[in-house]
């Protein structure tokens, strides 16, 4: 009886294994893993950075950095910019390592910018350049002083090189606004003061201040220039120098008004620079091309 209850069961597990071998289809090569868990119950749902890209996006976004990555390596090995133009360096030979960059969107427009800042050169020599893709193409839509402030609107402060006039706290800036249309920054304008503490020491300036303008009292006025501004005479012409500019001075509420107009209020972009290094640079994906650099003179 013992026997043929064994031989039963040799039976029904022979079948059993001959239909989970049938189930598992015919492709298999080996075995077939049977699993008592869910496969998918140590999977979280996917979160919206791990959505899928689709491929033309992939391949637009990764040629983009590819470009970019080459344009970085012409910068930081010959000094190039990608219009031909040889930058200033703070050495003659060798990578012009130093300087900074950032990848990101700064416009606006949904796609992400180069941003270089180049600062080891004379002062002269510095340069605050942003760079978009276009079809394979890199196209400069800013050169300006490295002194860049961005917002999420598309408008961005570039501060002046230099604060030799009466602006003394103030640091005189231009603004810039995006356009679409162009693809370039377009100016706004640009953004001069008159600090009373830098000409406390003449009579005759002091008296001419325009402390009409000053509603706050903190000895601050501000011009707004825009238009051909650069060509108009820094005194006016009675000489009684209430207009340094040729423009009417105004306080720092109308100053921050007009300001709101292309920032919408908000507060600056936190750009991610880093150093323009091999390391950093390599991360876009271009291969670091060979060089030879041209023998020093003399």
């Amino acid at each position: 009886m013992k026997q043929f209850v064994w031989m039963l069961c040799g039976i029904f597990l022979s079948g059993l294994l001959l239909g989970t071998l049938s189930a598992c289809g015919t492709n298999q090569v080996s075995t077939c893993i049977i699993t008592t868990t869910n496969p998918f119950a140590a999977r979280a749902a996917p979160g919206p950075e791990e959505a899928e890209t689709p491929a033309e996006a992939l391949s637009e976004d990764t040629a983009r950095r590819l470009a970019y990555g080459k344009a970085l390596w012409d910068l930081y090995q010959l000094c190039l910019l990608p219009s031909g133009e040889e930058l200033e360096r703070a050495t003659d030979l060798g990578p012009a390592g130093g300087n900074q960059f950032a990848i990101a969107d700064v416009n606006g427009d949904g796609e992400e910018e180069l941003i270089v800042l180049w600062t080891r050169a004379c002062m002269a020599g510095m340069q605050g350049l942003v760079y978009g893709y276009d079809s394979g193409e890199l196209r400069l839509e800013l050169s300006e002083f490295p002194d860049l402030t961005f917002y999420a609107s598309g408008a961005v402060q570039a501060g002046w090189s230099h604060n030799q006039g009466w602006a003394g706290r103030f640091w005189p800036y231009a603004l810039y606004q995006y356009s679409p249309e162009r693809g370039v920054y377009e100016q706004i304008g640009d953004v001069d003061a008159w600090d009373l503490s830098c000409t406390e020491g003449d009579e005759v300036l002091t008296a001419a201040f325009p402390r009409e303008a000053d509603a706050d009292g903190d000895g601050l006025v501000y011009y707004l220039l825009s238009g051909e501004w650069y060509n108009n005479p820094h005194f006016s012409e009675d000489g009684s120098f209430s207009q340094i500019w040729g423009a009417d001075p105004v306080d720092g509420a109308a100053l921050e008004d007009w300001l709101n107009r292309y920032t919408g209020g908000a507060e600056p972009l936190d750009i991610p620079f880093q150093d323009l290094t091999e390391e950093t640079i390599a991360v876009l994906g271009c291969p670091k091309p060979e060089v030879e650099y041209p023998e020093p003179l003399g």
